[in-house]
């Protein structure tokens, strides 16, 4: 896949809500349906916490609301980080 290399590099980053190494990559609904995923380029790095855990994005999203950005707007800096 074309986009690995992109993947793999968000992969490298701390998570972009606390800054904790060991992330997963999260596809943000952006314009999707629950039944969609975001396309490979439009990932997140996250450790498991703020992804998955009771305050992550899949959870009540307060460790997000912490940083007081969406996630489009967490998914701009990633793209920032990684191309500027």
């Amino acid at each position: 896949m074309k986009y690995k290399a992109h993947a793999d590099r968000v992969a490298q980053l701390p998570c972009a809500t606390c800054g904790a190494h060991g992330v997963v990559l999260h596809h943000p609904r952006i314009g999707q349906g629950m039944g969609q995923r975001a396309h490979d380029m439009l990932v997140i790095p996250l450790c498991p916490d703020c992804h998955t855990g009771p305050a992550g994005v899949h959870g009540d999203k307060s460790m997000m609301n912490l940083t007081k950005q969406t996630e489009l707007q967490i998914l701009g800096d990633t793209l920032a980080r990684l191309y500027a």
